[in-house]
């Protein structure tokens, strides 16, 4: 579990930070249900300042841990049975993020209640593949970097404060081994998960 928490941590740094490959990649396929539509753009693209959502999450309110115990998590390849672990994010400092793995699918789902950066400002500052969708309303933007181990959304539920999802696998060179493609695809149902164990 620490192992792909670590992992985890250091590849969204680099997107961040801009140190992964930047170029460009194949257009993601669309979503996964008939209620998302997805467009592909590109990092250099600014996101549109004009952002509607159904109604503005205080992150600073959400209890992640509870978020993800109540999520439907089996549902992702992740144990049910074990209670997920939280903490203070390594990633975004002065948020806490919470952690939820599976054994038998080799898989593992971080989120984060981001409190003081907004989804326009970090997707900005990326270096990854960037797929435009939404998940029960809400803004969401999947990010496919170039190590096909992971993938991440950064779901934007207010001004300055994003939920962040970090799903890929569990242990590095371990099988089973789920493809990108796969993951990314599954990021949109987690977000609309989530969603749900907040209220919106």
């Amino acid at each position: 579990m620490r192992t792909y928490r670590v992992a985890a941590s250091v590849l969204a740094a680099l997107l961040v930070a801009g140190c992964a490959d930047n170029e460009p990649g194949k257009p993601v396929a669309g979503g996964t249900t008939t209620t998302t539509t997805t467009t592909t753009t590109t990092s250099s693209e600014k996101p549109s300042t004009s952002v509607s959502r159904p109604k503005p999450i205080d992150m600073s309110a959400v209890d992640i841990c509870q978020v993800v115990a109540a999520m439907p998590v089996t549902e992702f390849g992740l144990d049910g049975d074990r209670p997920p672990t939280g903490g203070d994010s390594s990633i975004f400092p002065g948020s806490k993020d919470c952690f939820a793995g599976g054994i038998q699918a080799n898989l593992g789902l971080s989120l984060v209640a981001v409190v003081d950066q907004g989804a326009a400002e970090f997707i900005d500052g990326t270096r990854a593949e960037v797929t435009d969708t939404e998940a029960a309303g809400y803004p969401l933007h999947v990010l496919k970097p170039s190590d096909p181990n992971s993938c991440f959304g950064v779901l934007d539920v207010n001004d300055g404060q994003l939920l962040y999802i970090s799903y890929g696998l569990n242990m590095f060179g371990e099988d089973p081994v789920t493809p990108q493609e796969r993951l990314c695809q599954a990021v949109p149902a987690i977000a609309t998960a989530a969603l749900a164990q907040v209220g919106a």
